[in-house]
């Protein structure tokens, strides 16, 4: 008798436990590998999210190019003029600008909202505080740039400087290689 009242117990409790586990495989076993990573979607877009994930549209072509990852920081090395700091009349080396501009591209592509930070550097020439100074003009001009691109004015933080403060650490100090603006990414 004691015996069959266990039985009947273990057997009152898995009653519910088995049914909440058939009610669940449709959602755990009938999901398709082939709805993995899809969204609904206007358009032909693939984007990587915070995750590293390929996402495309499912109701979107089945030939899009590969995904391809947002890096999470990008360096550009702008030649100003000198004394000048319009972006991108007063750049000597367009392509770098074309480095900004294919971010943001990047950025706007996806329906995630990122902050983006932008920090300007220098060489180790001039004093420290002429050079917090320079990294400083360097920053604020790739920040209106952004903005005047038309990325969300409050989806880029205030500029920043290093000035000569983070020089990379296996480059010459002097060298044109330290003149940099850091591009990084967060998201919102």
């Amino acid at each position: 008798m004691r015996k069959a009242n266990h039985i009947r117990r273990a057997t009152g409790l898995a009653a519910p436990v088995a049914l909440t586990l058939a009610l669940a495989a449709p959602f755990v076993m009938g999901h398709q590998p082939s709805d993995k990573n899809y969204w609904q979607a206007a358009g032909e877009t693939a984007w990587v999210n915070s995750y590293g994930e390929c996402w495309r549209s499912k109701a979107g072509p089945t030939n899009l190019p590969p995904c391809e990852v947002i890096p999470e920081e990008v360096t550009v090395r702008l030649n100003f003029e000198f004394d000048k700091y319009m972006v991108p009349d007063n750049v000597v080396n367009q392509e770098e600008v074309a480095l900004i501009d294919e971010y943001i591209d990047q950025l706007e592509a996806t329906p995630a909202n990122e902050l983006v930070t932008v920090v300007g550097h220098t060489d180790a020439k001039g004093s420290d505080e002429y050079n917090m100074s320079l990294g400083q003009r360097r920053a604020d001009a790739v920040r209106q740039y952004i903005i005047a691109r038309g990325y969300p004015a409050e989806h880029v933080a205030p500029a920043e400087t290093r000035g000569k403060r983070e020089l990379l650490p296996d480059v010459d100090p002097y060298s044109v290689l330290q003149r940099r603006v850091v591009l990084t990414k967060t998201e919102i």
